[in-house]
Order: C-alpha cells, then structure tokens, then sequence
C-alpha cells in the first residue's frame, strides 16, 4: 500500500519534496494553465454571486496583515483570509474542474490555497503551477481510492480531501522539509469537513467546504514550519481518515505512477453552470433539439436514466424554489437548458427558477437508476434519454461521458471562451491582460496577475 516503511503521507511528502517544475511534462503544465484560467473565469462570474459577496463584506471587514488578494476587495488581506474568500468566490457558479474517479474538485481548493500563499511568497508562475499540479495530485488520489463509499456516506470530498492538496501545494510553495510536509498534510487532514446536507436545503453556503479547505491547506503549513507535529497516519491509522469516513478504500493502485502520471491530465472542465451529474443529460436533450429541429414548446416529456449518484445527488422530485437548489436539479436544469439552448451562469438566477414554462415541462421530466449505467460508473458517467414530442414523436439518445472529460475533451478555444463569457462586465482590456499573462504564466510572478486581479469589481 505504502512505500516499505513510510505511511501513505510520508510517500507523497517524498514526492512532493523532491519533483522540479523541469520533472513535469509540458502537457501537464499547458493543462495546469488552462484549469487555472478556468478558475479564474469561474471566480469572476462568482464574484456577482450573493454568499460570495457576503463572505468577502465579512473578510474584508476582519482586520490583519496586508499578504494575499481577496478577489472582488481593493486591500490585501491575511492570506488564509485571501484563501477562503476565493476558494468560496470560485465554487459559488458550480462551475469549476473536477475528477470523475475521484467525485471531487480538488482546484477549487488548491488554486486559492496556492496563489494566495505564493502571494506571500513572493513566487513565480513557474513555483505556482508545480505547487498546483501537485496539490491535485493527492487530492485526486485518495479520493479515487476512497470513493463512491466516501459520497454515499454523505461527505463532500471536495472540502474532506480538498485539505490535502492545498497543504501539499502551499507546502511545495514554502520549501517544506519531509518531515515538515507530512506534518503539514496530517494537520490538515484532521481539518477536513463537509457534509452533503447541503444537498438537500442550504445549498447558497456549499462553497464554505473549498474556501475553508483552501485556508485549512494555509494555516497548516504555516504551522507545520513553526514545528507543529501532525499524525502522519492521519489516513490509513486506527482512528484515521479512511476508517472514519468510508466503509471501503481500495489503496491497491494509490500510488501508481506516481511521479510520472500526474492527475492534473485527468480532469474535466464543466461546459454547464451545474452539478456534473447534470451534464449528461443537458448535453443529450441539446444535442436532439439540435439534430431533430426540436423547439422547447414540442417537447413532451423526458425521461433521464442514469448512474446512482447522479439520482441520488440530483434527482429529487421535488420543483427547487432557489438559484443553488436548481444547479442540483437533473429536472429542472434539463428543462432549463431546452429552454434556452445553454445551461450558462447568468441562467441561474431566481426569476429563472420562477419562469412557470420551465417549471411546467420540468414537472414532466423524470429521472431513474440505469443498472446499465450503474455497472459503467465511474469509468462512464452517462444518461439515456427519452424525448417524447407533442407530436407523438419519440427520440432516444445515449451519453457515455460529457463534454469536458478527457475522453470528450473541451479545446483550449472553449475555455477560453468560456473564460470570457464568464468575464462579462468586467474591463474587456483587463480580461485580456489576465488571459495573456495566463497563457505564458510560467514567464510571470504571481504578484503580476494579482496586480491585476485586484483591479476587478464585484
């Protein structure tokens, strides 16, 4: 399970202490900026969002040194404070990256944990984007390893797990020693939270499980260099992680190809402003609307089978009565998109939710458990569709995977489209200067792109 003699976080710590940006292959590092243009965008758009713009009131009210940029405030801000307000502004759309295998968004975590301590830091791009493809190296990891038990038993793996990578990542940023690292990534494990209940009522405040991982990854570093001893069994120990929150962990390939296969490759990019377990189903209604010349008032009903989680997390039967509530909605987010052709940020907003023609053939839309795609996941996340027409019609169509996985990967050209779209309202000539320093960030100090990060408005 572990190198002879080492717990699971001493092998990473080892890992994570001696890799060089020079060991990480170019296409890892192009995919490292184009996930974080995507959080970026993302985190834009977030910024008009209603918790995020209460969190960053209550932060920027807060008091401390002047280290790291909380997007959307003038002032800098202590940078676990920077942390968790971007992590917060960055999962508030439900629009960031994430790991099939894993059913978690280890970016939304580590990306603010690492600027934010690379701030401090006084890093370059380069020190930035190892730091980065490392944190979600573990994350993606042991959330392979520990799901779907982990989910079914009701924990969010983005901020149980999330704390690992934005340790890990911070810690690369600080030049922790072995020892220093395992402690760092045990004392945040021991922080990890976050429960799905959010699922079901309270939905606005789900982005507090990344932002508080990302300040969780901070804090525990800079407590770790100050000789804080963390458990260094945190995950596989008697009274650790896995035995705590999951009634199976297969660890029998957590650390193959450590090293050289770097799971940053594996991430998708969501094309749709809600849950993944959504996708499917939004890009087969479109795709038949498309291909049949379907218009929303010709669609009688649908009918979406799919995998267990994507039931369980979005299936409810019950119409959402809030923005949060309708990103978890297979139905309501399928009528949605046959409404206006997308499932875009800006359409989720509460005179949407109230619109009683959406509403109306969202109450004939129903999804069901597949066995079918139940045997596939997660090696597939997929949906079959029945689309029944007023006309007396009937058209079928099946989606494996959704646009974005690696297997049906969205271009560099649709994030950063989606990057501008996101953008929208802000300075056009701002948005195209971070876009550029993005694109060639291994040339750049992070220092320069929060210069202008702060120039944005909420």
């Amino acid at each position: 399970m572990t190198s002879k003699d080492q717990t699971i976080l001493q092998t990473f710590a080892e890992l994570f202490c001696k890799t060089q940006f020079k060991d990480v292959p170019p296409e890892v590092v192009h995919k490292a900026k184009m996930l974080t243009i995507d959080l970026i965008g993302v985190s834009i758009a977030g910024l008009k969002m209603d918790f995020p713009r209460m969190m960053i009131d209550y932060l920027s009210s807060l008091r401390g040194t002047e280290d790291a940029t909380l997007f959307g405030f003038k002032e800098k801000v202590p940078a676990i404070h920077a942390a968790l307000g971007n992590g917060v502004t960055a999962h508030a759309l439900d629009m960031d990256d994430g790991y099939r295998f894993g059913g978690v968004h280890a970016g939304v975590a580590v990306i603010p944990a690492a600027l934010a301590y690379a701030e401090v830091q006084k890093a370059d791009g380069k020190a930035f984007l190892l730091a980065m493809i490392l944190g979600y190296d573990i994350v993606n990891r042991i959330s392979k390893a520990m799901n779907p038990s982990h989910l079914t038993r009701g924990f969010h793996t983005t901020g149980t797990l999330g704390v690992l990578g934005a340790a890990a990542a911070c810690g690369v940023l600080a030049g922790l020693t072995k020892e220093q690292m395992t402690s760092a990534m045990g004392i945040a494990g021991l922080q990890g939270a976050g429960l799905l209940q959010i699922l079901v009522e309270g939905a606005m405040v789900k982005p507090l499980h990344p932002g508080k991982a990302a300040m969780a990854g901070v804090m525990s570093v800079d407590l770790a260099k100050r000789g804080a001893n963390g458990p260094i069994t945190m995950l596989e120990g008697e009274k650790g992680l896995f035995k705590a929150m999951a009634d199976e962990v297969n660890t029998e390939a957590l650390f193959e190809g450590l090293g050289t296969h770097f799971y940053l490759a594996d991430q998708y990019i969501k094309l749709h402003a809600a849950c993944r377990h959504i996708h499917p189903a939004a890009d087969g209604v479109l795709a038949v609307m498309k291909e049949k010349q379907l218009a929303f008032a010709d669609i009688e009903s649908v009918d979406v089978a799919t995998y267990p989680v994507a039931v369980s997390f979005c299936g409810a039967t019950a119409m959402p009565d809030t923005a949060e509530g309708a990103k978890f909605s297979i139905a309501y987010s399928v009528a949605m998109a046959a409404y206006y052709g997308d499932v875009g940020e800006d359409r989720y907003v509460q005179a949407v939710v109230a619109n009683p023609e959406i509403q109306g053939l969202a109450s004939r839309i129903t999804s069901r458990l597949d066995d079918g795609w139940a045997k596939v996941y997660p090696s597939q996340r997929g949906a079959s569709m029945v689309i029944k027409s007023k006309a007396g019609a009937v058209h079928k169509v099946d989606v494996p995977l959704a646009k974005g996985e690696p297997e049906n990967p969205a271009s560099d050209e649709d994030i950063i489209a989606k990057f501008r779209h996101n953008a929208e309202g802000q300075d056009q000539k701002l948005v195209e200067e971070i876009l550029s320093l993005l694109l060639s960030f291994e040339k750049h100090s992070v220092s320069e792109l929060t210069a202008l990060m702060v120039r944005l408005h909420p």
